[in-house]
């Protein structure tokens, strides 16, 4: 419950806590992100130490600032890292790989600070999560009610902004033609001719992607995964082809451009993978099989 409770707290600061803003402007920011994750990760560690804990200083203040100073050294090395993307052709895998890998040294934190000052079992709690993948011969253990809600919530989390995040580094930003397609907005040019019973007008159509547009596509990807991992729950593996259909009829007359093509089913299929592997995890765990 420790890790899973440290884990929740982490990407809520990290993903709800910091906004894009505050990520554009990492280095300008450093000290208030670090601010609100000491101050979740305390929160965190305060509400366990009423339900079980002995020592207030041990279990939630050394905790607390081991895990900021942590944070705070592994985002400052991301930061000092990202600054030689410019210099190189391939940005986006350079930011993906920064971004996982930044993620998993925070995981691999917050499980060492567990093992060193909370006295949490790393072995007994490897044990348990091959039990519950079936990776493990033996007895399979039940998650409580408790555990199993902050799993589910990590899950969701993880399927829907962090996925989505995931993807948008990995697809990078919209290149000036593919922008091209969402939105539309029509000038007019008239020309009087005073021999003319009638005007003459030109009509120039431009293409433009607005805020809104993009905010509108983040929260379909939302929607698509959770009713991905929703019917793989149900066992309806077969009805996720006809998301991908519905989708697909949507953006129908933009297939025809290779890029935008490329770029949606890279996209789509990225969603879509990412998708089933929470589902079938999620359905192991709490159902014991796929």
């Amino acid at each position: 419950m420790i890790i899973l409770s440290l884990i929740l707290g982490h990407l809520i600061a990290d993903f709800y806590l910091q906004t894009e803003h505050m990520v554009k402007e990492k280095r300008k920011f450093l000290k208030l992100h670090l601010f609100h994750h000491a101050a979740v990760m305390f929160i965190t560690l305060l509400l366990i130490y009423f339900y079980q804990g002995n020592d207030f200083f041990i279990e939630v203040l050394v905790p607390t600032i081991l895990l900021v100073v942590f944070h705070g050294v592994l985002d400052y090395l991301k930061i000092t890292l990202q600054k030689k993307t410019d210099k190189l052709i391939q940005k986006n895998a350079w930011n993906l790989g920064l971004f996982i890998a930044d993620q998993l040294l925070h995981m691999i934190t917050i499980l060492a600070v567990c093992y060193f000052t909370l006295q949490v079992d790393l072995q007994a709690m490897i044990d348990t999560i091959l039990l519950l993948l079936n990776l493990k011969e033996g007895i399979r253990p039940e998650l409580g009610l408790l555990e199993g809600l902050l799993f589910l919530i990590i899950m969701l989390i993880l399927c829907t902004t962090v996925t989505g995040h995931l993807i948008r580094i990995m697809l990078g930003s919209l290149t000036k033609h593919i922008s091209l397609f969402e939105g539309k907005y029509t000038l007019k040019d008239l020309a009087i001719s005073p021999n003319s019973e009638k005007n003459m007008s030109e009509e120039y159509t431009y293409m433009v992607m607005k805020h809104q547009d993009l905010s509108r596509g983040k929260v379909i990807g939302y929607l698509e995964r959770l009713l991905v991992v929703a019917l793989i729950l149900m066992g309806s593996f077969s009805a996720v082809g006809f998301i991908v259909a519905a989708k697909s009829l949507t953006r129908f007359k933009q297939m025809d451009d290779r890029d935008w093509a490329e770029y949606f089913l890279l996209g789509t299929l990225t969603s879509f993978l990412f998708a089933i592997i929470y589902g079938v995890l999620l359905k192991i765990v709490f159902f014991g099989s796929y």
